[in-house]
């Protein structure tokens, strides 16, 4: 659906909700935001446990039938890369034990996605990190909650930390530009480790970003009732380290992290407030479950099910037209995590990858 710039003002009332449905071309939604950013989950499952993600009965099993195809991805991938897709990042569970991960970092390097992104928990990079380079890989996400190998194990239910950092090393020997740790602020699991997990990432010219705890799911409904850590309170713990930290300049390609270096402009710390501080109103993504999916939002249960659209013979045109369409009517404005952090059900972290 493309909007002009001239025609996104056109169609915005007074409360910012916009009051037509444009045109065609780009995604768009209802509050004037435009969607560029794709989220694809190619497995719920994982080689780690972590509390705030994965439940203590672990997750529902699928037949294979029930996800998606390689053909399937890949007709996924080019009605959103005609829709204007700039951000492609492939999560799970944990995408580096899905079979046909190199193949589809492969194709949209051939599609021409200009940002292709990973998260992964680190465990298998020591194997991969090369492959996924020459792959066209250039952007990747590294799950690291603590230094500490004991609380590692607890964390990650059975997690091997030196195992990790192993995998850290081979991809920044790899030469993947854009490396970051990710750090979910657990209060008795890293609230004593903030400065150390800093210096470690500076140390190796990575940005680290800490994140709050979502009430996703019965695991990380649990770990926020148990665990809950503010940002805020974190960049205090960090700046009693370090002394103040400096704010860098965002953009939109950096996502909803607010970005600060150390004094004397050491290394880049970024905070993600779900919780605290929403980020609601710049919202850029749409997320995809493995088993097709298309989630909204987060922190809400609104989406499309694309398994029967492709399964009908839809074509890429048609299928880009049906996106537009349910983005467009059934994106929420924002997550309710601020206001209802009941347990859910059929929302949880493994399933959509964050």
């Amino acid at each position: 659906m493309v909007v002009s710039a001239a025609d996104k003002h056109s169609y915005g009332n007074s409360s910012g909700q916009v009051s037509s449905l444009p045109k065609t071309g780009e995604l768009w939604d209802q509050y004037g935001r435009r969607i560029t950013y794709l989220r694809l989950s190619l497995t719920e499952h994982c080689n780690f446990r972590c509390q705030y993600c994965s439940p203590a009965e672990g997750t529902p099993y699928f037949e294979r039938e029930e996800h998606l195809r390689p053909d399937e991805v890949h007709l996924v991938l080019r009605s959103f890369q005609a829709l204007g897709l700039q951000h492609l990042r492939f999560t799970g569970g944990e995408p580096l034990i899905h079979p046909h991960l190199l193949a589809h970092v492969r194709y949209a390097n051939e599609l021409g996605i200009g940002k292709i992104s990973l998260s992964s928990n680190g465990y298998l990079l020591d194997r991969l990190a090369e492959s996924l380079a020459q792959a066209g890989l250039n952007s990747l996400n590294i799950s690291l909650d603590t230094l500490d190998p004991d609380k590692f194990r607890q964390v990650t239910r059975g997690g091997t930390l030196p195992r990790v950092l192993r995998g850290i090393d081979a991809a920044r020997a790899a030469g993947i530009p854009r490396i970051k740790i990710n750090t979910v602020l657990l209060r008795s699991i890293n609230g004593s480790e903030l400065a150390s997990l800093v210096d470690y990432a500076v140390a190796r010219g990575l940005e680290i970003r800490f994140i709050e705890t979502m009430p996703l799911g019965s695991a990380g409904s649990g770990s926020q009732e148990q665990d809950y850590l503010s940002a805020s309170e974190a960049r205090g713990i960090i700046e009693r380290a370090f002394g103040s930290l400096l704010p860098l300049a965002n953009s939109r390609d950096q996502g909803p992290a607010r970005r600060y270096t150390l004094p004397g402009g050491y290394g880049s710390i970024g905070f993600i407030t779900p919780i605290s501080d929403n980020f609601c109103a710049t919202c850029n993504r749409v997320r995809l479950t493995a088993t097709g999916r298309l989630v909204f939002c987060l922190g809400q249960e609104a989406g499309m099910e694309l398994r029967p659209l492709l399964r009908s013979g839809m074509g890429m045109v048609e299928l880009g037209k049906a996106i537009a369409q349910g983005i467009w009517q059934d994106k929420p404005e924002r997550h309710v995590f601020d206001q209802d952090r009941k347990r859910s059900s059929k929302i949880f972290m493994m399933r959509l990858g964050g």
